[in-house]
């Protein structure tokens, strides 16, 4: 147990929080039709792969959150490798899913997968009970980023966010990841103040919708939601 008189025991990491698109619908669907085993099985698959492949990218499996994972990495921090391990994680869940989940469902949910919230910053580390916590902005903001990403992001391959001055320091490294500006306010973030992050396109899909504009001769009307939910409905 840490102690009041002990030094402040900072670290820089990215935070990463990982969540399971649809989990609640999907976890009712199972309880009543008795399949919770494999959801299980599929949560402790995920673990095991975080942790297969935590050396590998260089990071450490910090904490379960119920339906999915805050992961923090150590620096020096490579941007393209960091998106390039959610793009495999995702990719991987997706096989995984389809192959033991989705069709024993009775109502299976349109959306599926995995979304990200990342942030970076100083934690304070702690030891609460025998276990190491931490404690800082960045994991509150890589919370609320990942609980930002809505069906309509998804459906256009957005299934990351970033915080605007972690992109900026790794602006070069993610120019290929189809980097899209944008600003919502968080909640408990800077009092709902216009938070400015970046949405990163993860999926190999290589069509996109970045924006769509109807113009007329007096007015013009930004429509990129309409037509991405059209675009999706139709596929």
């Amino acid at each position: 147990m840490t102690e009041p008189n002990e030094d402040l025991k900072i670290e820089n990491k990215v935070v990463v929080t990982i969540d399971i698109c649809s989990s609640t619908d999907i976890l009712e669907d199972l309880l009543k039709t008795k399949g919770i085993k494999q959801w299980r099985d599929l949560l402790i698959w995920l673990k095991e792969y975080l942790i297969a492949e935590s050396k590998k990218y260089n990071f450490n499996l910090y904490k379960f959150t119920g339906d999915g994972w805050i992961i923090l990495f150590d620096p020096p921090y490579k941007g393209a490798q960091i998106i390039q391990f959610l793009s495999e994680v995702s990719e991987k869940f997706e096989e995984e899913f389809k192959d033991k989940i989705y069709n024993i469902l009775d109502s299976p949910p349109d959306i599926t997968g995995l979304t990200f919230g990342i942030d970076e910053g100083p934690l304070v580390q702690m030891n609460m009970h025998e276990k190491m916590e931490y404690i800082g902005r960045a994991i509150n903001v890589a919370c609320r980023l990942q609980g930002v990403i809505n069906d309509i992001d998804i459906k256009a391959g957005y299934r990351a966010f970033m915080s605007r001055r972690l992109f900026n320091s790794m602006k070069e490294e993610l120019s290929g990841y189809s980097p899209d500006s944008t600003k919502l306010p968080l909640r408990n973030i800077d009092g709902r103040k216009p938070f400015h992050f970046y949405r990163l396109l993860i999926s190999k899909d290589q069509f996109r919708i970045i924006r769509a504009i109807y113009v007329t001769e007096h007015n013009q009307i930004d429509v990129t939601k309409e037509v991405t939910v059209h675009r999706n409905l139709d596929n």
